[in-house]
């Protein structure tokens, strides 16, 4: 678990858990995840030569939109229920953002 904290200390990090600032990997790093009401951007560090593949997924495991590269932005249509984004790069690693909940 990866989290965005402002300092190094258990109240900071324990802060961030609890607003959801955080997300799951098990190799690929997130330079960052932009979430505003009308769309995620996502934002990899590259690492290693490897290529990365962008799933934003809604309810259900829908995937909503795939894109290869580095940044990507997912525009909210306001029906998905939620949208979380998947990264998943050639070597197998993953990474997976926490899921904005969209109210319609």
């Amino acid at each position: 678990v990866v989290v965005r904290a402002e300092k190094r200390d258990a109240k900071s990090i324990l802060g961030a858990l609890e607003r959801g600032d955080f997300y799951a990997s098990n190799g690929v790093e997130l330079a960052d995840v932009v979430t505003t009401p009308k769309s995620i951007e996502v934002r990899v560090t590259e690492k290693n030569f490897a290529r990365y593949r962008i799933r934003f997924i809604g309810s259900g495991g829908r995937v909503l939109q795939e894109s290869s590269g580095l940044t990507a932005t997912y525009v909210i249509g306001g029906k998905e229920g939620y949208v979380r984004a998947k990264v998943v790069d050639s070597n197998g690693r993953a990474a997976w953002t926490q899921p904005v909940f969209v109210k319609h």
